[in-house]
């Protein structure tokens, strides 16, 4: 059971952006998707910007939609300190009403996975549905799910290490629960680092991860109005297979 509001992990965005920060090849990605759409871009729970920003500096038409306060807030600044323009909105995107539609609306970092049950991925889709285009494109990322690495619970790993904006190196570590129940993989992370004054801080965060099966997503776009067009197995459009590390998929509204 979900004992938190599953945006601990969005509170400190300089801590995000410190570990997260740099954007890959999602970007070339999605820019590539919204030179076939034309745009205008609509990227749901956007985070601090990190691929939102970039498209809006190549010259595209984006609105930037989030419901932690703290991270559009940082988007802001970073969009303004670029002399960038984005339409940032702070809002759940389960109930946006916008009076525009969109040639591409797409999420990435994995956000299709904070949508915990059947209801709140449907509220989701159907939005999506009315806020794109006839001739559209919705594009999004989920982890694909490994049932061998799901059901092997793990504690007190450590993840990695990076470098704060502050210049504290900080160790990441924590501990996943998978319950095939519901489907939803229960994280603590936590991550430690020692500041100017030689004090040792550990800060902890949960977070909740819904899982979905191949046929399901399928089956799950396929209900709420999209069909799957493309599924690739990583954002270099590798062939989608049993060990991709996701699943990335391209829909567009079912005829």
């Amino acid at each position: 059971m979900q004992v938190n509001d599953n945006l601990e992990e969005y509170r400190d965005p300089v801590t995000y952006d410190s570990e997260y920060g740099k954007v890959g090849l999602e970007l070339p990605f999605f820019e590539g998707l919204a030179r076939e759409t034309g745009g205008p871009i609509l990227e749901l729970a956007c985070g601090t910007g990190r691929v939102t920003i970039p498209l809006a500096q190549r010259g595209f038409d984006v609105t930037g939609v989030d419901i932690t306060p703290q991270m559009l807030e940082r988007a802001k600044q970073k969009a303004a300190e670029k002399a960038v323009r984005v339409n940032w909105i702070l809002g759940d995107c389960r109930h946006l009403r916008l009076d525009k539609q969109f040639g591409l609306v797409f999420m990435t970092g994995n956000a299709f996975q904070a949508f915990l049950d059947r209801k709140s991925q449907e509220d989701m889709l159907q939005r999506v549905h009315e806020h794109l285009r006839e001739d559209g494109l919705f594009a999004f990322e989920t982890r694909n799910p490994n049932l061998m690495h799901l059901f092997h619970d793990e504690a007190d790993k450590e993840v990695s290490r990076f470098t704060d904006e502050r210049g504290y190196e900080v160790t990441v570590w924590g501990s996943e629960r998978y319950d095939p129940v519901t489907q939803i993989q229960h994280c603590i992370t936590y991550r430690r680092w020692t500041d100017s004054s030689g004090v040792t801080v550990t800060r902890q965060t949960r977070i909740d991860l819904r899982y979905v099966f191949p046929q399901e997503l399928e089956a799950l776009l396929h209900y709420n109005g999209f069909t799957l067009l493309r599924r690739y197995g990583y954002f270099d459009k590798r062939p989608f297979d049993t060990d991709s590390p996701l699943m990335v998929c391209v829909c567009n509204k079912r005829a």
